[in-house]
């Protein structure tokens, strides 16, 4: 009994129980948000000419036109979304003549000589890139002063033979320019009254001036030929003959990509007063 309570005892003597700790929150490591993808590169669109123009440097020349040997300036309206104009390759290019300059401005020159008015395209290439855009532009080659001139002999010379028809002597005059009804009924009248039997008709000398005046009479035209001029003639009233003779001026337009003979007016130094140089000289007023 003793022994019992001994054990009791020393069982009520021992250490409580020691209480379980609070686990602790562990650290956590930093969120990190990545960065946004990077976006893709803008669209490189193709450059876009909106314009392409050839101008001459004589006063009022009409554009798009040359003469031969003349240097005409070019010029190309470009815009680029993304590139500037400075930073694009802008090549030119034809198969008549040459280029000089580079950029969106440069100056051609024609061929010196043409056999006949004919057309040359010029083309102006950009370049950005993969991109290529292209434009043209016709040019029209003329040689002013030998068309203006040989037109302006055949019609004096055509003049010159009274075989043939009036109609066929105008036939390079433009129909509505303001003298060409008039120098149509002086030829008509001519050979109704009179018959041409030699004739002298001298080399032409041409001036090129559009929109000017030509001087005897102050007859508009964009050209201006006088030749001198000779006819030896038979009055058909009354058998007389006649001489006469002067400087033939003739009047020039360009019109409709071409040239035409307009007027022609005679200015005599002999036969003044003769029939045959009044029925020339009676019409000055347009």
């Amino acid at each position: 009994m003793a022994a019992a309570v001994g054990l009791t005892l020393a069982g009520c003597g021992a250490s409580p129980a020691q209480p379980t700790p609070t686990p602790q929150p562990q650290p956590q490591p930093p969120v990190v948000t990545p960065p946004p993808p990077t976006p893709p590169p803008a669209p490189n669109t193709a450059p876009v000419v909106t314009g392409l123009t050839a101008q001459g440097t004589r006063r009022r020349e009409p554009a798009n036109l040359a003469d031969a040997g003349e240097e005409i300036v070019l010029t190309a309206s470009v815009t680029d979304a993304e590139t500037a104009i400075d930073r694009l390759t802008l090549e030119w290019s034809s198969p008549l003549g040459t280029f000089s300059g580079e950029g969106p401005t440069v100056r051609w020159r024609a061929p010196a000589t043409v056999a006949a008015p004919t057309v040359a395209t010029l083309q102006v290439r950009v370049v950005d890139g993969e991109h290529r855009v292209e434009r043209t532009v016709a040019v029209r080659v003329h040689d002013h002063v030998r068309e203006v001139g040989d037109m302006a002999t055949l019609f004096l010379k055509d003049f010159s033979d009274s075989r043939i028809p009036a109609r066929d002597v105008m036939r390079n005059f433009l129909p509505g320019c303001y003298g060409t009804k008039d120098e149509l009924e002086e030829v008509e009248d001519n050979r109704l009254e009179f018959r041409i039997t030699s004739s002298a008709i001298g080399p032409a000398r041409v001036t090129v001036d559009f929109d000017g005046v030509c001087p005897y009479q102050n007859r508009d035209g964009d050209a201006c030929s006088v030749s001198q001029a000779r006819w030896e003639s038979i009055d058909l009233e009354d058998g007389s003959h006649d001489v006469a003779a002067g400087a033939d001026q003739v009047a020039a337009v360009y019109r409709q990509d071409r040239w035409w003979l307009c007027d022609s007016k005679f200015d005599p130094s002999a036969g003044i007063g003769s029939r045959f140089v009044r029925l020339l000289t009676r019409r000055s007023s347009r």
